[in-house]
């Protein structure tokens, strides 16, 4: 029999235990804001596990660590329970304490399941949301994420991008038109689209990387869309151009022709102008209803060869925000320049899930998080004349 202590500020953690712990485990204490003896009752350690629901005080708790750490206090047996990443470091203690029933124990098995899987095959799939998806079993991003958590990989993003089209270019999938998957990795963000929001819309997405664009093909054809779907295998910029691409295996979605770190592999891809490819293949600017840019820190340069789109249909646009990668490319002025013709707000949708406003003339400002490329989180652009 395992003995607990629950740390408990708001009642959450009490009541939580009731529905999520087995019923042989030994609750030996509730700590409460008001106890004298919370700090004694924690360093003495006379029990197994310290679990905490509570998702409001991270920051209190995490100042307490710091303490135990420097007094050389082991935290490895204080858990949050509704922090899925701290779970996964901790599987052994889920599945000791959590009835088999609860998501907390599936995902806990999902994640054992993965890497059992990711031992011995060069591909792995899963299904979520009514939707199917073939990845590699190195991807430790998009289908790691899909495969524990059972659901679709940025489907936040994707639903917000949807409503804010509808609220500020009143944009709807009657009738047809297209969704441009510009970056499309293995097609996650597009069929989503397609499946959850318009079914009567064609998707046109571009993919430089060979394994990603031929990912995308199988999901296209498991997903039952080859009739509504163009595949394009080569990526977009401001000029026809052969580039080096360098491949990041563990997470193909980080896969980029600017260069940010080493990489052993590469490979040599295509790029064009999306303007040529819509002009050659006879696309009227009108037909595009939607924009979806994540090209990793290439965006400035693929904006930039799509003038033509941009200044006769500014239609809705989210992309990934790469600040720092703007900055080098040399293009970020002329983006903002070609942006400023039509768009006059975003919104920064974070990488927590919050947001915030912005006029377009902020984007420059913004303050630069250390990561490679700079990246914030991403952004919608909204068109002129939406805001009073």
């Amino acid at each position: 029999m395992f003995k607990v202590v629950l740390w408990d500020y708001t009642g959450e953690s009490e009541a939580c235990a009731k529905g999520y712990l087995r019923d042989d485990i030994r609750i030996i204490r509730t700590l409460r804001p008001n106890d004298p003896d919370q700090a004694e009752v924690i360093m003495r350690g006379d029990y197994d596990f310290v679990l905490i629901f509570e998702q409001g005080q991270r920051e209190f708790f995490d100042e307490i660590f710091k303490i135990m750490q420097a007094m050389n206090i082991s935290t490895k047996n204080i858990i949050f329970a509704k922090d899925i990443y701290n779970m996964l470091n901790n599987p052994d203690a889920v599945r000791s304490l959590f009835k088999p029933t609860t998501d907390i124990y599936n995902t806990i098995q999902r994640n054992t399941d993965f890497f059992s899987h990711k031992r011995w095959y060069k591909y792995i799939s899963c299904s979520v949301e009514d939707l199917h998806y073939v990845a590699t079993a190195d991807d430790m991003a998009i289908m790691h994420n899909m495969y524990v958590f059972n659901r679709s990989f940025a489907s936040h993003a994707i639903k917000k991008f949807y409503e804010w089209s509808k609220k500020y270019y009143k944009a709807n999938v009657s009738g047809g038109g297209i969704f441009l998957d510009l970056g499309a990795n293995i097609g996650t963000t597009g069929l989503y689209f397609l499946k959850k929001f318009a079914p009567d819309m064609k998707l046109l997405a571009f993919e430089p990387d060979a394994e990603n664009f031929k990912l995308l093909r199988i999901n296209t054809i498991l997903n039952d869309m080859e009739d509504k779907v163009t595949l394009v295998n080569c990526g977009l910029g401001n000029k026809f151009d052969e580039m080096t691409m360098y491949i990041e295996t563990s997470n193909p979605g980080y896969n980029s022709v600017i260069k940010f770190a080493d990489r052993n592999l590469t490979e040599t891809v295509k790029i064009i102008p999306l303007d040529a490819y819509l002009a050659e293949n006879k696309i009227a600017a009108s037909e595009v209803k939607y924009i979806w840019i994540d090209t990793e820190g290439f965006e400035p340069q693929v904006l930039l060869g799509a003038k033509n789109l941009l200044r006769e249909n500014p239609a809705p646009i989210f992309m990934e925000c790469n600040l720092k990668a703007w900055d080098k490319s040399g293009c970020f002025e002329d983006m903002m320049t070609l942006l400023a013709e039509n768009y006059s707000h975003f919104i920064l949708l974070h990488r927590n899930g919050s947001k915030t406003f912005y006029p377009l003339e902020a984007l420059p400002k913004l303050e630069r998080p250390n990561n490679p490329f700079g990246q914030i989180g991403d952004i919608f652009l909204i068109r002129k004349g939406t805001i009073d």
